[in-house]
């Protein structure tokens, strides 16, 4: 590699910072530097690195060229290598979380050789922390890829500007080493491609976007060619509507995508994972629609709300993903008043257009029915219900739209986004 290309030193450079994030104390040791940061980096990222002779290799450089012969030397590394090739983001996520358990093993290995021997580590021992360094690295680098998968639905290609999760780096990281994370990314197959279901809905305006041509009478958008036409034909084509006419329009302003989610104990276990499953799902409507997304969960009384803007930031969504990984089942259940305080928000929040409540809820709770339309007409809002195993007559009855989950699988989950 060439050291001093400026693209390369930015790389080496952004892994060592998050590195030196995940530390958080003054634990780096002197031989962590940009350019062993470099050298991992490429390693992952490169679809075939090819090491120098070491007898090219100067000598401050030695001991990196080690670190990356052991590595290569590691059939662990070949596996996390699996997630990282040609991916930069992911690559230097990798880089970064290897670097730190390469530190913690390499000051452990040191330590007990201190301790036993009172000496320096031998490149033996160094060969060994090297290798168990990579070992600790390959869960991570499946569940980082999994978490680049989640934190990057609703944003394909054409759909606007892809987040750069490395900017959060170290926070994308402890979320990939958190155990509740792990196992709400155990579950996340279940979020189906909602991408390929949701289109950003849009209206005819007469000064909007260009999208294409379209047969009809409007003066006001017709091409000029058809202005060229006898002024005969052009009268015909007018009166039946076949004028040539540029087909423009607007994005259709909605409100934000409001779900509300019961955490009672009876929810707990498999019920509480599909709704969390559910909410990813919803949150990716939100933003292929440029939505707002509200977020609160309930028992017997609200609990805290979370909103995340259309323009959203890495930050907000692992904070988000974070929020509902730990989510469990405990409480009462109270639909009235979580309705009520949904309905409340909504009409604070003053947003423009038609906010959607999804209430995911199991419970049969008797519900003030006269309160809860005030509040939902009060509010320009659409209730729609998920009742998972069960029936509420109530909720049926005030609902614009009733859905019910019994198998709890991808396709209930799908009907949800599309209702």
């Amino acid at each position: 590699m060439n050291y001093s290309d400026p693209v390369v030193a930015y790389r080496g450079e952004t892994v060592l910072l998050i590195t030196k994030k995940l530390m958080k104390k003054e634990r780096i040791s002197n031989f962590i530097n940009v350019n062993l940061a470099i050298d991992v980096f490429y390693a992952l990222y490169l679809p075939y690195p090819i090491l120098k002779p070491s007898s090219n290799i100067p000598l401050e450089l030695e001991r990196n060229y080690f670190i990356i012969d052991s590595l290569m030397g590691s059939n662990d590394f070949w596996e996390v290598r699996k997630y990282s090739i040609a991916k930069r983001t992911l690559s230097t996520l990798v880089s970064a979380s290897l670097m730190e358990n390469l530190i913690n093993e390499i000051q452990q290995e040191g330590q007990e050789r201190s301790d036993s021997r009172g000496s320096s580590m031998d490149y033996r021992s160094f060969n060994n922390a090297v290798r168990r360094a990579v070992k600790n690295t390959v869960d991570e680098a499946l569940n980082l890829r999994k978490l680049e998968k989640l934190l990057g639905k609703g944003m394909e290609a054409g759909e606007g500007v892809r987040m750069d999760l490395i900017e959060d780096g170290s926070e994308v990281i402890q979320l990939a080493r958190s155990t509740d994370v792990r196992e709400l990314l155990n579950y996340v197959t279940l979020i189906p491609e909602v991408g390929k279901k949701v289109k950003r809905k849009y209206v005819k305006f007469s000064r909007g976007e260009f999208r294409g041509y379209e047969l009809g009478d409007s003066l006001e958008r017709v091409v000029p060619t058809e202005l060229a036409l006898p002024r005969v034909y052009f009268n015909i084509k007018f009166i039946e509507s076949k004028l040539l006419l540029y087909d423009k329009v607007l994005p259709k302003v909605e409100g934000p995508i409001y779900l509300l989610t019961d955490k009672s104990g009876s929810m707990d276990g498999e019920k509480i994972k599909w709704a969390k499953a559910t909410s990813i799902a919803l949150f990716t409507k939100a933003r292929k629609e440029r939505r707002d997304f509200y977020l609160r969960f309930f028992d017997s009384s609200p609990h805290s709300l979370n909103i995340i803007p259309r323009n959203v930031k890495a930050s907000e969504i692992t904070k988000f993903i974070k929020y509902i990984s730990k989510v469990g089942g405990s409480g009462g259940t109270d639909i009235t008043k979580a309705i009520t305080t949904a309905c409340d928000d909504i009409i604070d929040s003053r947003t423009k257009g038609v906010t959607d409540i999804v209430l995911i809820t199991d419970g049969e709770d008797t519900l003030a029915e006269y309160a809860i339309r005030r509040n939902l007409r009060k509010s320009s809002t659409r209730l729609i219900t998920v009742m998972i195993n069960g029936e509420n007559r109530d909720l049926r009855r005030l609902s614009n739209a009733y859905l019910r989950a019994l198998h709890l699988n991808e396709e209930e989950i799908l009907k949800v986004v599309e209702a």
